[in-house]
């Protein structure tokens, strides 16, 4: 077989290399190569070449993976302290919404009979118990809770938050009058609560203090 030269061969062998020549110039660059040290370490060369490529890209390929994994925890843990930063905040803002809440606009406290000054109780012609009502505390009542006992008594108790904003020693709750049918109040009850009971007595203030406005038997005068 016809003898080559090393040039040649060496122009062959990144072919021979990715196994893309014919198997006729395979065959004379593999008898040449166990003669030629020289194109055998030429060969080695184009190998080597060809492997640190590879390395460095599986390399590249491990150190992306790697910036990968660290991304999608740092965006979970980023996440996670937003999620919980939200949660301490919506809950701080509640506690202190509830708080200021609780004590300046639920009206849970009520006003004291020692405050409280009722006069002028009267019967109107259209079976109305008319009153006067004077609260004298600085804070009045920004609500009224009314209640029917079983025994027929019939409470009205006003109420103020825990802390008024605008306290005023001089405050005078109600200077007008108070009126309540007492057969209004039955047939309320009866409609919505389900409950007959006959009106007997009406009290004002607080549940464990009231003041007696009026019971059945009074005699009222009867005005306007």
């Amino acid at each position: 077989m016809t003898r080559i030269s090393c040039d040649v061969v060496q122009d062959i062998l990144p072919l021979y290399h990715d196994d893309v020549c014919s198997a006729a110039t395979r065959e004379l660059v593999e008898e040449h190569l166990v003669e030629c040290e020289d194109c055998r370490s030429y060969l080695n060369q184009i190998k080597s070449s060809f492997n640190v490529p590879v390395q460095a890209m599986e390399q590249n390929q491990l150190e992306v993976n790697g910036l990968q994994r660290f991304k999608r925890m740092w965006s979970r843990a980023q996440s996670a302290a937003f999620v919980k930063g939200l949660i301490v905040t919506a809950s701080v803002a509640g506690i202190l919404f509830l708080g200021y809440w609780g004590l300046f606009r639920w009206n849970v406290i009520p006003v004291s009979s020692d405050d409280i000054s009722i006069s002028n109780i009267r019967l109107r012609p259209n079976g109305e118990i008319a009153f006067q009502i004077q609260i004298k505390d600085g804070y009045g009542a920004d609500r009224v809770i009314f209640k029917v006992h079983d025994d027929g008594g019939y409470y009205i108790t006003p109420v103020h938050p825990v802390i008024r904003l605008n306290k005023s020693p001089n405050f005078n709750f109600v200077s007008g009058e108070l009126f309540t049918n007492p057969d209004n109040v039955r047939a309320y009850e009866k409609k919505n609560h389900g409950k007959d009971v006959e009106i007997t007595s009406i009290y004002y203030g607080p549940p464990n203090n009231p003041i007696l406005v009026w019971k059945k038997g009074d005699k009222l005068p009867v005005r306007k």
